[in-house]
């Protein structure tokens, strides 16, 4: 993930990607159609002007008594790739079940506000954004007719399923909304947040470790450190050179630096396609200097990677950063998914990226320049007084976590190998949540982000197969 916080977050189209092994979806193309819902700006305030929410439907499998599978690319645009393209396919097929996918408010087409100002960014909570799926489903079970072309039978059971932010979103669902909801997978979800989340930095560094160069690509860092601190300006015009990223400040560039290689690793990893990231690796085999390899790696990487039509024209939320921190506000317009999700870090999940403190005695495989007053400080010169006060993590947790204690009927699946596995409910310390019968935790070994959600194939990996299986098995159970 290259995003400053969580989740997705991930690249924006991060949930769904198939590797070059993976085999032809079972759905045929041209089974989706796109729809509108017209929705409230506030559910719950006094905003009550109207918007127009899009979503998309797949009824090829759909029969008399099915359920209604829902899910949302959260941090993405909605495409038909959600409803023809995911595991989810397989299981609608096995049970009649109706695929729905709804965008996500204030990404995509589906914007309740004319602009991304801070103003407008105030109705982007996660309350709102729940009832938004809420009122979806009682429509949905009471007068389906006008949201779907094809005759749903009444008082549908509806399974809310997802990965990263969205699997968060579908386990929040059914805690919030138990008599809408009748159960929830929920993959890689990241339901716990952090300020500091240098847990990513150390799962960035087994990895690299795992590829034998995490000490050499360490002291790169380290030695890359002791150049911007030094604020010797001729040095500082040195590295910008030698690793060919821009900004005005010391942070600036070492923040372009670190989310440019750290990103390109990760999101091999969360794929499970790592052939960029062991090109990472060659670089520190070839007896070079520390700070000589982790340039070309960064070089090498930033080349080689090619990122998502989405989430251009920013490389990384550094580089986003970086031009909010110039500019009164920003760029306003709409569909800017880094925006979106900027203020998102801002006021709900934080988990900014950052490198374990000094005194930790932990190995830093970012620079410690990039910091949480560094993130923090593009939040209220990009959003104003709308993202006051910033996240209290505590709070957060306590209320966001704690609200998925002993509910029922949600299946959690957890990445062994996942970056981003230090926030979901089965950390590498031990689990955030009772694994029970009703609501059980697979930690798939070897797997990595949300592959559970990714299309069957004869590659998939056995801890991958076992948790498809499972959870297949659950629903079917569940919805009975």
């Amino acid at each position: 993930m290259i995003l400053a916080c969580s989740v997705l977050a991930s690249p924006v189209n991060n949930v769904i990607k198939r590797n070059s092994k993976s085999s032809p979806s079972p759905s045929p193309a041209n089974t989706t159609v796109a729809a509108w819902i017209t929705q409230p700006i506030d559910h719950f305030g006094a905003n009550n002007g109207m918007w127009k929410q899009q979503y998309m439907v797949n009824a090829k499998y759909y029969k008399s008594g099915g359920p209604i599978y829902i899910l949302t690319p959260g941090e993405s645009e909605v495409s038909s790739m959600y409803t023809e393209d995911t595991h989810f396919v397989s299981l609608a097929s096995e049970t009649n079940g109706l695929m729905v996918a709804i965008e996500h408010r204030f990404f995509g087409n589906s914007n309740p506000m004319p602009d991304l100002s801070g103003a407008s960014l105030k109705y982007l909570t996660l309350e709102n954004t729940l009832e938004d799926f809420a009122r979806f489903i009682r429509i949905a079970k009471t007068n389906s007719s006008t949201l779907f072309q094809k005759a749903i039978s009444a008082n549908p059971k509806i399974v809310f399923v997802g990965g990263s932010y969205g699997g968060a979103l579908a386990a929040w669902m059914r805690a919030m909304y138990p008599d809408l909801v009748t159960a929830a997978w929920a993959s890689s979800a990241p339901v716990f947040t952090y300020i500091d989340f240098y847990h990513l930095d150390q799962a960035l560094g087994r990895h690299l470790t795992a590829r034998g160069c995490g000490k050499s690509f360490a002291q790169g860092v380290k030695e890359l450190d002791a150049i911007l601190l030094s604020k010797n300006s001729s040095s500082l015009d040195s590295v910008r050179k030698m690793f060919s990223v821009t900004g005005n400040t010391a942070q600036d560039v070492a923040a372009g630096i670190t989310s440019a290689i750290t990103g390109t690793v990760n999101m091999p990893v969360m794929l499970n396609g790592d052939a960029l990231d062991q090109s990472v690796c060659s670089f520190f085999e070839k007896s070079l200097p520390p700070l000589t390899a982790y340039s070309k790696a960064v070089s090498a990487a930033v080349e080689g990677y090619a990122m998502p039509q989405a989430i251009r024209p920013y490389r990384n939320m550094a580089m986003y950063r970086r031009d909010m921190s110039t500019k009164s506000q920003g760029d306003l317009a709409l569909n800017q998914p880094f925006r979106s999700w900027y203020y998102i870090c801002c006021k709900w999940f934080s988990n900014w990226q950052v490198a374990p403190l000094k005194a930790s005695n932990l190995t830093a495989y970012r620079s410690q320049l990039v910091d949480r007053e560094y993130w923090q400080g593009g939040c209220q010169s990009s959003f104003g007084s709308s993202v006051h006060p910033l996240t209290d993590a505590t709070e957060h947790n306590r209320k966001w976590l704690g609200m998925l204690r002993d509910v029922t009927n949600i299946y959690y699946t957890v990445g062994e190998l996942d970056p981003w596995r230090d926030t979901t409910v089965a950390t590498v310390d031990g689990t955030l949540l009772s694994n029970t019968a009703s609501s059980p935790i697979f930690v798939m070994n070897g797997a990595t982000h949300t592959q559970d959600m990714q299309p069957d194939t004869t590659y998939d990996l056995n801890s991958v197969r076992m948790a498809k299986q499972m959870g297949d098995s659950l629903i079917k159970k569940w919805i009975v």
